[in-house]
Formats: structure tokens, C-alpha cells, sequence
């Protein structure tokens, strides 16, 4: 099972613009792509209907095991989302699933980060009629706060007779490895109200997160509230996804145009442009910006004087707070003063496609760089593979996506979930996922 929602994944996120000195346009994606199950005929199809989808992304569609969510599952088709937000999809039911009672389908775009997942009954004898099951995922509001002292939230759509643990962490953290603060059984699923106490080591902070994650199946949700309230109401709702941004056009030696999407709301952010290969990092500060509603934007920004000539340029944007940030490069030598090559754009990510227990993983990667020597990683389930045991070096050679299968270290032979992580040796690109290892 994989959470690249966290996707993560990536955690690379970025941000929503609002700038003062660039002109651009919101048409802001907001909220989780979700599908509920329509209908299905034994062992032949599902009809989905979907909901909240973003627009123009390609998703893959995948089938497994019922309890993997999807994860590593037979590809039935790819789906364009086309102008998003909702529609109905049929998909066939894969050979090695016939016969199968439940059924995990998922969806996960070929960029952009975004995914869902859900289940459906395959043992029904009508054409057509599903027998109810769980579906969606639970979803955590915040309804109010006591500064320091506690939180108060209101959780639904729980799946029945699963017990969650509830962390809060730093803001940012998406509270993963935060304290635990309570566990508790979800009963009868549905909603509840629920009020926690705030860890001491958390008092004082000005935005903090929560989560919950259920110790089987592969549930969570999560969160954050402003703690520095007077009134104790919540300061804001959850960001959900990857925030990054494409080269639109280049004006050689004086502008770049970028299109950015899912950019979180009420940030500052600042833009730097450096040399090739830096991520931009330490580079020069060309603007600087609000996010205000976030979302989608475009915007112009000034090459520097002391980029001018350069061939290739790149150029990030990072958070003032709260540690968001995104990076791109251009090529900066065309007649034109259009784009001239074909850049790297997105998050290089993988799946977990197979797994011996306490031997192999084999993993599918997507949308890697090319030519980046990457490590990778295994370690404690939690750890997102950060200072793990390395397995296998590679080269991503022409880039894009690949399979491969790496040996499981003995250190974590045994354990019930193992981290897997990839780091290339230069350039700060990584991806990290989870596997369970049975």
C-alpha cells in the first residue's frame, strides 16, 4: 500500500499565487479527487462515478486485491480526466480477479500526484446491483481550539470497527511521526465529535497538525489549526496534493513565463532564479508573492543580469512558512523565445509492484529525471526511508519510468511494513513509499 498523498510525496509542495507585480489568472483545483461505485456484473465490470476530479490529467486505473488499495494492482486503462470535476467510467474486470469477492480499484494521474481509491463486492448475482460496502475515506474538520490546551474535531465517513491512533505534529509534517496523543475504535463507523488534548511539547506552536491513521487497512486522514487564536476557532482548512509549476515560454535573456497549479492559499512565497543544476537553491530572488486564495496561476518573472547568457536556468519558489516550495529550469538559448527543450517537469514517483516477503520488492517508477545516479533506501515503516539501510545505487539513464527489484536488508527481515526510499546524489529529486511485507 502506498500513500503518495503523501503522496507525499511527495511532500514536495509548493504554492497558490496571488502576485502583485505579475499578472495571472486563478482557476484554482481544490479539495481530494474522490469515486463512488455505481454498479458492477460479477466478474465482468464496475461502473464508477467520480467526483472533484481535477481537469486535463491522465489517470491509470488499477484492480488488486481487496485491503491493498489498488497499489501495485493490474492496469485496466488509462482515463483523461478532461475538463474534470465528475463522470462515469466502465471498466472491465481483470482475469486473475474473477472469482475474487472484493476488489480494490484505484485511480492515480500520471502526473500531478493526485490518486483515490475505493472497493467494490464482486459475489453479487444480479447485473448490476453492488452490495453496500465502504466507501470514500474518512475526512477530519476542525471545529474548534483552546490555544495550548486542546482541539476539537469533528471526523467522517470512518469505516467500521477499525482502531486509529491520533498524532499531532509540527505544521508542515502532516503530522507523520507526531505524538500520539489517544487511540480509538471507530465502531460502527460514520461520524463522530471528538475532543484531544494538545501535546506539551506542541503548546506554544502557531499551526499544528493532526492525523489519524488506523493500525490495519491502511486508513488516515489529516489536518492542521491555527493555535494562536483568541476565539479558538480554526485558522484554515487542509491543503491536499502537490503544488508545482511548468515553463509556459521564454523570452531569451529577459523573461520566463510559468503555469502553476494547486498552490496552497495565504502564503508568501519568493521566487529565485540560479544556475542549472542547483534546484535554485541559494539563487537570486527575482519576485515575491502572496498566494492568497491559491490554486492556478500564471505569471512573468525577469531573468537576472547575472543569468543572462546562461543556457540553462533554474528557477523555485519557496514558502516563507511553512516549508512549501517548488523548482523547474528553462533552456535560455533559443532565437525564438520559446521553450527550447523538452524540461523535466513533475515528481518522479514509484509503486510497489510485487513483494517476497522478507526477501524482494520489485517497484514501478514514473517520471524519473534522466541521467541522476539515485540511492535507495529501506527502513522502519514511518521513517519515509530517511536514514535507512542502503540496498542498490542506480542510474536513471534516459529517465522516465523503469521497474526493479531490490533485496530486502536482513536488519528489517520480520517486520510488518518497511519504508522505501530514493535520493539521486545530486539535484534534491526523491521519492519515497511503503510496502507490507507478506
Amino acid at each position: 500500500m502506498k500513500r503518495i498523498t503523501l503522496i507525499i510525496a511527495s511532500l514536495i509542495m509548493l504554492v497558490a499565487l496571488a502576485i502583485p507585480t505579475a499578472a495571472f489568472s486563478v482557476n484554482a483545483y481544490s479539495g481530494i479527487p474522490t469515486f463512488t461505485i455505481v454498479s458492477n456484473i460479477t466478474d465482468q465490470k464496475v461502473t464508477i462515478l467520480t467526483s472533484n476530479f481535477p481537469a486535463n490529467y491522465d489517470f491509470q486505473v488499477l484492480m488488486g486485491a481487496y485491503g491493498t488499495l489498488g497499489i501495485g494492482g493490474t492496469q485496466v486503462a488509462t482515463t483523461n480526466s478532461g475538463t474534470g470535476g465528475a463522470f462515469q467510467a466502465t471498466y472491465t474486470i481483470p482475469a486473475i480477479l474473477q472469482g475474487s469477492q472484493r476488489i480494490a480499484i484505484r485511480m492515480q494521474s500520471t502526473t500531478g500526484g493526485f490518486f483515490t481509491y475505493n472497493w467494490f463486492w464482486n459475489n453479487t448475482t444480479s447485473s448490476g446491483a453492488v452490495t453496500p460496502g465502504y466507501t470514500g475515506f474518512p475526512t477530519i474538520t476542525v471545529t474548534s481550539v483552546v490555544v495550548d490546551s486542546t482541539v476539537t474535531l469533528a471526523l467522517a465517513n470512518l469505516p467500521a470497527n477499525y482502531t486509529f491512533n491520533v498524532l499531532m505534529g509540527a505544521y508542515g509534517t502532516l503530522a507523520l511521526g507526531g505524538t500520539q496523543v489517544t487511540s480509538f475504535n471507530s465502531g460502527t463507523g460514520g461520524s463522530l465529535s471528538a475532543t484531544y488534548t494538545i501535546p506539551a511539547a506542541l503548546k506554544g506552536s502557531q499551526k499544528i497538525a493532526i492525523r489519524i491513521d488506523s493500525t490495519t487497512g491502511g486508513f488516515f486522514a489529516y489536518n492542521w489549526f491555527w493555535d494562536n487564536t483568541s476565539t479558538g476557532t480554526t485558522g484554515g482548512t487542509v491543503y491536499t496534493g502537490i503544488p508545482t509549476f511548468t515553463i509556459s515560454s521564454v523570452a531569451v535573456d529577459s523573461t520566463v513565463t510559468v503555469s502553476a497549479v494547486n498552490f496552497p492559499a495565504n502564503l508568501t512565497f519568493n521566487v529565485l532564479m540560479g544556475a542549472y543544476g542547483t534546484l535554485a537553491i541559494g539563487g537570486t530572488q527575482v519576485a515575491s508573492f502572496d498566494t492568497g486564495t491559491g490554486g492556478n496561476f500564471t505569471a512573468t518573472y525577469t531573468i537576472p543580469a547575472a543569468l543572462k547568457g546562461a543556457q540553462r536556468i533554474a528557477i523555485r519558489m519557496d514558502s516563507t512558512t511553512g516549508s512549501f516550495f517548488a523548482y523547474n529550469w528553462f533552456w535560455n538559448n533559443t532565437s525564438t523565445g520559446t521553450t527550447g527543450g523538452t524540461a523535466y517537469t513533475g515528481i518522479p514517483t514509484f509503486s510497489i509492484s510485487a513483494v517476497v516477503k522478507n526477501s524482494t520488492v520489485t517497484v514501478s517508477g514514473a517520471n524519473f529525471p534522466p541521467n541522476y545516479t539515485f540511492i535507495v533506501l529501506m527502513g522502519a515503516f514511518g521513517t519515509l526511508g530517511i536514514g535507512g539501510t542502503q540496498v542498490a545505487t542506480f542510474n536513471s539513464g534516459a529517465g522516465g519510468n523503469f521497474t526493479a527489484t531490490y533485496t530486502i536488508p536482513a536488519s528489517l527481515s520480520g517486520s510488518a511494513k518497511i519504508a522505501i526510499r530514493m535520493d539521486s546524489t545530486t539535484g534534491g529529486f526523491f521519492a519515497y513509499n511503503w510496502f507490507w511485507n507478506q
